[in-house]
């Protein structure tokens, strides 16, 4: 696509060999605290951080299907497929989980790029 820094399978092993930034949660407060009569505060509510074993087979499964992803505009099938085989992996992660992930990691890249 003429973007620099060559073709994307070459920033998706970049990608994979990126240190995985992770931070606790800091400032973020439980529903239970801040709406009255709503008691959300078990853990098993909050959507857990993606680990760096999880992040690297994501990749992994992305980068398999970027010549699929390139050819089509309408992706929310090979999202899905991709939670799929997240799920028999054995991680809980759905098509729009992913397809965020992926936008964050993107975003993620060409930020530290840039420096």
């Amino acid at each position: 696509m003429g973007r620099p820094g060559g073709p994307m399978g070459e920033n998706l092993a970049v990608m994979a060999m990126l240190p995985m930034q992770t931070s606790p949660d800091v400032g973020v407060a439980k529903l239970g605290s801040m709406t009255p009569g709503i008691r959300r505060s078990k853990k098993e509510d909050r959507i857990p951080q993606w680990g760096y074993d999880e992040t690297k087979e994501f990749i992994a499964l992305r980068a398999e299907l970027e010549k699929d992803f390139m050819q089509t505009k309408r992706n929310k099938t090979l999202w899905e497929f991709i939670a799929g085989k997240m799920k028999e992996k054995g991680y809980r992660r759905n098509a729009d989980q992913c397809k965020c992930k992926w936008k964050n990691l993107v975003n993620q890249y060409k930020v530290s790029s840039l420096f």
